[in-house]
């Protein structure tokens, strides 16, 4: 297999989308995570007895569609014009069209699951079949075109997630409509949300942040690039074995065995990927860890103890290594990564648009680390913490520990909005600004 192209240092801005396309996902992600805390403080320990209840299930899907997939959803409108040349069609109509399903279904499939309505279920599905469907259907026409060079890995990792992320909406459907038309078919409905939960948080999820992440960690943690062995057919492997995982999924005798080894293996490979991340980060050219460095090495950590976790054999039935893995994915790997991303792309991205519409290129601009302040950002970083500990802890005692650590979440997902906010509102306030006060106010 030919290794794809070294990931691409420069970046393409001929078709950079507004600000407001992103940031309408980055300002509201925080939002879903901060309003599934919520609910878990309310409910307290019934929401963390089982992995099949349906508050459970509820915080989960704000947590998962609410908050990550409309964080990397975004994250794509924006990274395919600017790291990938591609220009996606009509990307200020789809962007508007996507947010809102996507907030609407969110919304409607938590409900559905916390009520247990088969006609929310059918709404939900409505609302979000259709938002992500014209997502995909907006990026394969982008994408149909050839990407800029060097973005070769960064590419195929981007369509394999995609793949993914329709393996997940197909399963995801089925299992919906278990709940919206009950009786209709007789799916094996444990079977279906393993595999709905490992392409959504292993496929989609995880291979979009390892694509983004050869990006972002060389470029704004300023390490050095990933080795050939990544940026090669490893993404393509990782998406192989998780295809083979599902097929040898509930196989007896042989094929139980392949399922066991298709198993070590997927987990093999993303903790190479892991691992090897913290080796960079451990590289980087600067010797103080900013606030995105801190959040991705707390998410490569949380990414190994999740996959060791999943492998360590269980002599008996329980719920908590269910739910530990969950706890690692969701709030250690996956929203980590995202918390730290977000605290480079969007001050990046409001310097640029600024300097883009400075009335004059002499005007005096905010630094990019000025437009969230480092030491708010790492406040905020060690609350989000002392929430992840809190949360893995109350797997074991959730009578005690559930409330406080929602509490802690809730509290730290706010502050992230906040810092958030703060930068959206410094950009358009610069924006708005006279052309004489535009380098006055930038300075202030």
């Amino acid at each position: 297999m030919k290794a794809a192209d070294a990931p691409q240092r420069a970046l393409s801005f001929e078709h950079n989308p507004p600000l407001s396309l992103p940031m309408r996902y980055f300002l509201s992600a925080p939002l879903f995570a901060a309003l599934a805390a919520a609910l878990l403080a309310w409910q307290g320990p019934a929401a963390l007895l089982s992995r099949w209840s349906p508050q459970t299930l509820a915080l989960t899907h704000l947590m998962v569609l609410g908050c990550l997939s409309m964080t990397m959803v975004g994250a794509l409108l924006q990274i395919l014009p600017v790291v990938g040349g591609i220009a996606v069609p009509r990307s200020r109509t789809v962007g508007a069209l996507v947010h809102a399903g996507l907030c609407v279904g969110t919304l409607l499939l938590a409900a559905a699951f916390w009520l247990e309505q088969p006609l929310l279920f059918r709404c939900a599905m409505a609302a979000l079949l259709g938002a992500l469907l014209l997502f995909l259907g907006a990026c394969t026409v982008g994408m149909w075109r050839p990407h800029a060079p060097g973005a070769g890995a960064v590419m195929a990792g981007i369509r394999l997630a995609l793949a993914a992320l329709v393996v997940t909406m197909v399963l995801g459907g089925m299992l919906a409509g278990a709940f919206a038309w009950p009786g209709a078919a007789s799916w094996p409905l444990e079977r279906l949300t393993d595999l709905h939960a490992m392409w959504g948080l292993q496929g989609w999820v995880g291979l979009l942040v390892i694509a983004i992440a050869f990006q972002v960690v060389p470029m704004f943690m300023v390490t050095p690039s990933y080795p050939t062995l990544l940026t090669g057919g490893y993404t393509t492997a990782l998406f192989l074995l998780l295809t083979a995982v599902s097929l040898s999924s509930g196989l007896a005798g042989p094929g139980q065995l392949f399922h066991l080894a298709s198993q070590v293996l997927l987990a093999a490979g993303y903790g190479l990927f892991g691992g090897c991340t913290l080796y960079l980060l451990a590289r980087r050219k600067r010797p103080k860890a900013d606030p995105t460095t801190l959040y991705w090495r707390t998410a490569m950590a949380c990414l190994l103890a999740a996959l060791a976790v999943w492998l360590w054999p269980q002599s008996e039935a329980s719920n908590v290594r269910p739910l530990l893995v969950g706890v690692l994915l969701v709030a250690g790997f996956a929203q980590s990564a995202v918390q730290g991303m977000l605290y480079k792309i969007v001050p990046f991205l409001a310097w640029y648009h600024l300097r883009e519409a400075a009335p004059d290129p002499r005007c005096k601009l905010p630094s990019i680390t000025k437009i969230i302040p480092e030491h708010r950002a790492r406040h905020q970083f060690w609350i989000h913490v002392l929430a992840l500990l809190s949360l893995a802890a109350a797997c074991w005692q959730p009578d005690t520990l559930a409330r406080p650590a929602a509490a802690l979440m809730c509290a730290s997902c706010l502050w992230l909005w906040f810092n958030l906010a703060g930068a959206a509102r410094l950009y358009w306030r610069l924006r708005a600004a006279p052309a004489p006060s535009f380098s006055v106010s930038a300075t202030t």
